[in-house]
């Protein structure tokens, strides 16, 4: 498979207005962690070395979790009154990536199953942006909070 090929096999997540929550800094940071996932997604389709891709995802990862502490006090601080089932949300996917990324570390050369599972780390952070993290922009609209 050549590059080019490649390439088109991961194709980029675009950041769209309509996904801003409202609070700027919480925007920059998804828009970071997306960024990160299709950093790694070229890292895949270029068949970079293992190790590398290993240190990307375990960058991936560290900067997800320090988004979900700031995310968390940002949300506490404007009242959020679905934080703590916010919070649970966090607690099983540091857990999701963190076992991946131990399944994904035991291997020297990767197969497809290793490979997917790198690429569960982007749908599992897409999915929680999409389906989560949208779902405090309306308090925050209604409440007009600034950070």
């Amino acid at each position: 498979m050549t590059n080019e090929a490649a390439v088109s096999q991961f194709p980029h997540l675009v950041w769209l207005v309509e996904f801003d929550t409202g609070c700027p800094d919480i925007d920059d940071q998804h828009r970071q962690l997306m960024a990160d996932c299709n950093a790694l997604s070229d890292l895949l389709t270029l068949e970079t070395a293992w190790p590398r891709i290993l240190r990307k995802s375990r960058e991936l990862r560290d900067r997800c979790f320090e988004h979900f502490d700031e995310e968390e006090e940002f949300l506490e601080n404007a009242s959020y009154d679905k934080l703590r089932a916010h919070k649970k949300e966090h607690v099983i996917i540091r857990r999701q990536l963190d076992d991946i990324l131990a399944q994904v570390s035991k291997v020297a050369v990767p197969s497809r199953v290793e490979i997917e599972a790198v690429l569960l780390l982007r749908t599992i952070l897409v999915n929680h942006f999409f389906r989560h993290d949208i779902a405090y922009k309306a308090h925050l609209l209604r409440h007009r909070v600034t950070d």
